[in-house]
């Protein structure tokens, strides 16, 4: 059956409409579009993906779950629903989907690229690589696959091939990425011309921010960090108590859904005798989720406005558009989380749900601690001093992505268990 000319003008009017962001009223038109035209595969379509990007991932979830039955030869509909599924670590999920999209097109490089991402997510670096691969074969000047080839040999410290894929591309942070190359190849003079580069294009991130911190801190550079400098005095400590809309029971109801196996675990490296979730746990279609956001929400407030007159570049400019991501890590008797830094954050925050009583003598033990030293960047021997800042349960510390920052390890029979978030800027 053709569509009727009045059908096409709708479905671009709501095809317009997601394209502009303006999701709310998408949804709205998109839902009386399908109601009208319910044999419409485009509608519907673009109706799941506005319900994805607005946060609804379970009606977004069923749409395209009924897409996939109504039409299963589509590796669009295939596609769209897995990358649905990785959004709330439904990761296996995923990737069953992504297969079957390349099965029906095996050129198809959206899918590929996702199967590759999801592969990441779960530890299979090489069938991540595979498909990364598979996308330059296909299409050798793709942007984000060269980033993402650049990023699987950073994750091997691997600088010289790292460089040759990042310096090529300007996705992401893969100008940042270089940056952080040419410091770990003793590059030093390179390093500040092209930090210079950088600053003077604009350019602004969590992960220029650490290195520059790092440079500063050992090797005494005089040297403006665009992101924060003296990161650690910005380091906030506060309470989310239950009157303010999490309650003991929705904590509970937080722990039992990550050990429900409903969401898979995500690889990580850092963590030791842990586990940690995938996905956004602020997208899930739960009352834990959404009254947790809506108090970290209140809190990101209070930290801006602790720091209300800082002249620092992370506040100064701050994102006019962002998301809150979240997810949750237990850790186990005499596990740790390795130092580390969040790069695609902007403000990143523990809110502790559970600190267990520890049986070992040290008095930081299970507390969090920062320093400015990345751990996988060059010292020449320089040592960095930690600061361990006390916490208890319901407490929620909040500090700069930039931050570099570690668990201590502990000994104790309870769990350790921390609701981690970042405030990630929208594009």
């Amino acid at each position: 059956m053709v569509a009727s000319s009045q059908e096409n003008r709708k479905l671009q009017q709501l095809i317009e409409l997601y394209e502009q962001r303006n999701y709310v009223k998408a949804i709205k038109i998109g839902e009386g579009f399908t109601k009208k035209y319910p044999k419409n595969g485009s509608g519907w379509n673009v109706l799941g993906l506005s319900y994805k990007a607005s946060g609804e991932i379970a009606q977004a979830i069923e749409v395209f779950e009924s897409l996939t039955k109504s039409v299963p030869d589509s590796a669009m509909f295939q596609s769209n629903l897995g990358n649905t599924f990785v959004l709330i670590g439904r990761i296996k999920e995923g990737i069953t989907c992504f297969e079957n999209a390349i099965k029906l097109e095996p050129k198809m490089i959206n899918a590929i690229e996702a199967l590759g991402l999801a592969y990441l997510e779960i530890d299979e670096k090489e069938k991540a690589r595979n498909s990364f691969e598979r996308v330059i074969e296909l299409d050798s000047n793709h942007q984000r696959s060269l980033y993402f080839l650049g990023n699987l040999y950073l994750m091997t410290q691997d600088w010289v091939e790292a460089a040759k894929y990042l310096k090529g591309t300007n996705f992401g942070l893969s100008q940042s990425h270089y940056l952080e190359c040419l410091l770990c190849l003793g590059k030093g003079k390179e390093f500040l011309n092209f930090y210079k580069q950088l600053s003077e294009r604009g350019v602004i991130n969590p992960l220029v921010g650490g290195l520059v911190s790092h440079v500063q801190e050992l090797y005494k550079r005089d040297i403006k960090n665009t992101f924060c400098n003296d990161a650690i005095k910005h380091v906030y400590v506060g309470k989310i108590e239950e009157e303010d809309g999490f309650s003991d029971e929705l904590a509970k109801d937080l722990i039992h859904y990550h050990r429900s196996n409903r969401n898979d675990y995500r690889s990580q490296s850092l963590l030791h005798n842990g586990s940690q979730s995938s996905g956004n746990l602020f997208l899930l279609d739960e009352p834990f989720a959404k009254n947790l956001k809506s108090c970290i929400e209140k809190q990101v407030e209070v930290y801006r406005s602790s720091f209300a007159h800082s002249e620092q570049g992370f506040l100064k400019r701050w994102p006019k558009h962002y998301e809150l991501f979240g997810w949750l890590v237990s850790i186990k008797n005499g596990g740790n989380l390795d130092a580390h830094n969040h790069k695609e954050g902007w403000l990143s925050g523990s809110f502790y749900l559970n600190l267990p009583k520890t049986e070992s003598q040290g008095k930081d033990d299970g507390k969090i601690a920062f320093s400015y030293r990345g751990p996988k960047y060059p010292s020449g021997g320089r040592v960095s001093e930690r600061k361990v800042v006390d916490i208890n349960t319901r407490d929620i510390c909040m500090f700069p992505s930039s931050l570099f920052h570690e668990t201590v390890p502990f000994q104790g029979q309870e769990e350790r268990i921390s609701f981690a978030f970042d405030v990630k800027p929208i594009n």
